[in-house]
């Protein structure tokens, strides 16, 4: 799952998403469309066309399962179907992309020439001809043999197919949204080694950040279905990335098992256009099940935007998930063994991961019990392994360090690992909160609504989200007062907060663009504003909050400036607290104007109760300062989330 790379690519997502649907619909062509002469058949002498010509094909064209095994799909303002497959290499017929009744028909003149081994079209398109069979037994097709085809299916054959959801990860915004794939266990033993079946853009590491926005926006670069071990995602995820990893098992029969394997082996090397918003990883792997069981509709709800989590949603929803595994990232396991020593004891923990050829360090070890020591020595070694899997320390000498504390460990008389393991997380990625939201706001003297197109902010329900981290996307508010009007138009919102302490340095960072009027002179502003800097935890524990602090940078373009524009710097301080049932979050900002425009101050206190998943209540005062101008304001708003 994709998310700009860089502030500039942010500035141009949402003007390019304005078009996303003018170029969807563009691109469609009539159902109608011209035969060429590839497709007008005539000329060919098929075998058994008096049969042929009695069949209902252009009912069959028609039925939702032909068509999803096309990936054929209702497209733009005017829903007009076409297949959203971009290779002419997928389609016996010039025009299959847009016409299913003459791919169907040439699909069936290819199959009755059988052709030869490998290169038949019954071995390229293994779903299509079972289907045929099925549907059309009278045409007594016989099957040629094809090794290559079968030597595959029956290496990634199995019985249960896993979706795989690594989910978001705090301090990464390419992470945030968390990322979806297959994996489909057969007869390789281990699960590890079981084949994994991913969806993925094509990109070109050449491209600026800009190009890079524009074309994964717009369909510019590639996307194809690929089979690769599931142990290099696992090490990709879990380890490198640090991103837990939730396992869905699928309630899905045998019979479907194998028209999902005979249609991945169709999907080999086709390309898709890749849409970073909405025909993306998890879009895609819908459209696969969809060409499965049609009847399933799984791709009905995401017209315009797809988000992974929504997407397992919909899985629970049709009943589809049968059962649910978590596999811990490392860093998950370093903070949960972490958290399980003393303080004094993480601390003589990372000293010895340091240099655990101190004699310093040795006294402050020995002075432990057996029990602590393996502790501590677990600890120290797994995150010495932990920064070689990131790569991030080019240290010759930690290979001896990790060597030095497995020698350690070794002579310590404790037996197995003594640490509890993770606690798995109560609620679940899919299980927290709907990603879109409504606001509903009552001031002293107005009332405001608001909607949030996508996907979590600090003051929202906690559960299932990662703690400290925001991204939204498309977030307005419109005031009733004398009149209405917009108040705030924020186009985009990232906010990342990772407390640091002995084992874990994360950056807390802010972006944020958009359009907001200010409460002290009724004046609007647009404005883009980065930030930096570091967090800490207020107790040694979880539980009791992070308070960061942040040097910000703020451009903004108003009437209420000197040249209708201004550069301010300053700081900005706070704290913030998230539990699943009660959010608070304070905050202190003082930017000073680049020249002698003056500085502009913003206190705000904002608390939140969560009821439910699905709904919320906040309080919230705001106070705000320009020059010689003042104001406060206080306003209590119910929120819904869907």
């Amino acid at each position: 799952m994709y998310q700009p790379r860089s502030l500039m690519a942010y500035l141009v997502c949402f003007f390019l998403l304005l078009i996303r649907t003018s170029l969807a619909y563009s691109s469609s062509l009539p159902a109608s469309a011209p035969l060429s002469s590839e497709d007008n058949l005539t000329h060919k002498t098929p075998i058994k066309s008096s049969i042929l010509n009695t069949l209902p094909l252009e009912n069959v064209s028609q039925s939702p399962e032909w068509k999803a095994l096309l990936h054929y799909q209702p497209q733009g303002l005017m829903s007009r179907e076409y297949s959203e497959v971009d290779d002419e290499k997928f389609f016996l017929s010039a025009n299959g992309k847009h016409n299913p009744y003459l791919e169907l028909k040439a699909t069936i003149h290819a199959f009755q020439s059988k052709g030869v081994g490998n290169n038949a079209a019954q071995c390229r398109f293994p779903a299509r001809f079972q289907y045929i069979q099925q549907v059309f037994p009278q045409l007594m097709l016989q099957a040629v043999e094809c090794p290559e085809f079968q030597a595959w299916y029956d290496g990634v054959f199995g019985s249960e197919l896993y979706l795989i959801f690594p989910s978001s990860y705090i301090n990464s915004p390419s992470s945030m949204y968390g990322h979806s794939l297959f994996r489909l266990d057969g007869k390789q033993g281990h699960k590890l080694l079981s084949s994994a079946i991913n969806f993925a853009a094509f990109t070109d590491a050449d491209d600026d950040e800009l190009t890079y926005s524009v074309k994964g926006l717009t369909g510019g670069y590639p996307g194809y279905v690929s089979l690769v071990p599931y142990y290099e995602k696992v090490n990709t995820y879990s380890h490198i990335e640090s991103r837990d990893i939730w396992e869905y098992k699928l309630n899905i029969s045998e019979d479907k098992l194998d028209k999902f394997v005979r249609h991945i082996w169709e999907l080999d090397k086709i390309r898709f256009d890749y849409f970073f918003i909405d025909e993306n990883c998890s879009y895609r792997l819908l459209t696969i099940l969809d060409a499965v069981d049609p009847s399933w509709k799984l791709t009905e709800p995401f017209k315009y935007r797809t988000v992974p989590s929504d997407t397992i949603r919909i899985l629970a929803k049709k009943g589809l998930i049968d059962d649910v595994t978590f596999r811990p990232s490392k860093t998950t396991i370093i903070e949960s063994q972490r958290l399980q020593l003393t303080p004094q004891q993480r601390d003589i923990s990372r000293a010895l991961a340091d240099d655990p050829f101190s004699t310093e360090n040795h006294e402050a070890y020995l002075a432990l019990a057996d029990d602590d020591k393996a502790r501590v020595l677990d600890l120290a070694y797994g995150y010495t392994r932990y920064l070689a899997l990131k790569k991030k320390v080019n240290d010759p000498a930690l290979p001896k360090r990790s060597f030095k504390l497995l020698s350690m460990r070794a002579s310590v008389p404790v037996q197995g690992n003594k640490f509890l393991p993770p606690v798995v997380p109560s609620v679940r990625d899919e299980q927290g909160h709907d990603t879109r939201r409504w606001t509903f706001t009552a001031g002293e003297e107005y009332a405001e609504v608001g909607f949030r197109l996508n996907y979590h902010g600090w003051l929202d329900n906690v559960a299932g989200y990662r703690e400290g981290a925001e991204i939204e996307m498309g977030n307005w508010v419109v005031r009733a007062e004398e009149d209405l009007r917009l108040e705030t138009f924020e186009i985009l919102s990232i906010r990342s907060v990772g407390p640091r302490h002995q084992f874990s340095h994360p950056i807390s960072w802010q972006v944020k663009t958009g359009y907001e009027r200010w409460n002290t002179d009724d004046v609007g502003q647009s404005y883009v504003r980065v930030g930096g800097g570091l967090a800490y935890p207020l107790s040694h524990d979880l539980g009791a909050g992070s308070l960061y602090g942040m040097a910000v940078t703020e451009a903004a373009i108003s009437d209420r400036y000197q040249d209708d524009w201004r550069l301010g710097v300053g700081p900005e301080i706070g704290y913030l607290l998230q539990w699943q049932p009660l959010n608070i979050w304070l905050s202190a900002e003082r930017l000073a104007s680049v020249g002698t425009q003056g500085a502009s101050t913003q206190l705000q206190f904002s608390t939140a109760y969560n009821p439910s998943l699905k709904q919320q209540v906040r309080l919230q005062w705001q106070y705000q300062a320009w020059r010689d101008d003042h104001d406060h304001d206080i306003r209590l708003s119910y929120v819904l989330y869907h």
